[in-house]
């Protein structure tokens, strides 16, 4: 069973819908859910973004971005090592943002202002380092958002929209054609 269909299985049960009421939602028949959630058959891209806009479950999103983008962004904190609930994601978090900012400090800004191909071995690390303290924290954060959205019934969709939107507000971001939040 691949992620996707695990989180649309679990997505469909916590918000206590059939495979049948959600194929109607989908436009797609409860066989063809079925086969979604076992992983028998890869689902479509648009029937992953109707998932996330049908359920409005973080970890939903969270699975379907995965697997949409060859796994290149943030994965579910489910593994053997971590009890996920709200305390033990916000130590996570804290302890990943602490590492993060600890590799800042030490990084010394010719590092990043050094032109990309003068760049030591050494030093080539030292930004491999930083990148990988960033998606930690990128990770463990997103995570964070999502596991107290869930808890507290706040909508993931609502929180992205008002974090786009500010974002935008402030120039910081543009809305790409095509792609925004159906509300």
């Amino acid at each position: 069973m691949s992620d996707f269909g695990r989180q649309l299985s679990q997505s469909l049960q916590e918000a206590g819908m059939t495979q049948l009421a959600f194929g109607f939602e989908a436009n797609v028949s409860r066989e063809a859910v079925s086969s979604y959630t076992t992983g028998r058959t890869v689902t479509p891209p648009d029937i992953k973004s109707k998932s996330v806009l049908i359920t409005d479950n973080p970890y939903l999103a969270m699975a379907a971005a995965q697997e949409s983008t060859a796994g290149t962004s943030p994965g579910i904190l489910d593994g053997d090592r971590i009890e996920v609930n709200r305390h033990t994601v916000l130590d996570r978090t804290e302890h990943e943002m602490n590492e993060l900012l600890k590799i800042i400090r030490e990084a010394e800004e010719s590092l990043i202002s050094a032109p990309p191909r003068s760049l030591t071995t050494q030093e080539k690390q030292a930004i491999e380092t930083l990148i990988q303290e960033t998606l930690d924290v990128v990770t463990a954060s997103t995570n964070l958002a999502a596991i107290l959205c869930r808890e507290y019934k706040v909508s993931w969709i609502k929180q992205w929209a008002i974090h786009k939107s500010k974002w935008m507000k402030n120039g910081l971001m543009k809305m790409m054609k095509g792609v925004g939040l159906h509300e």
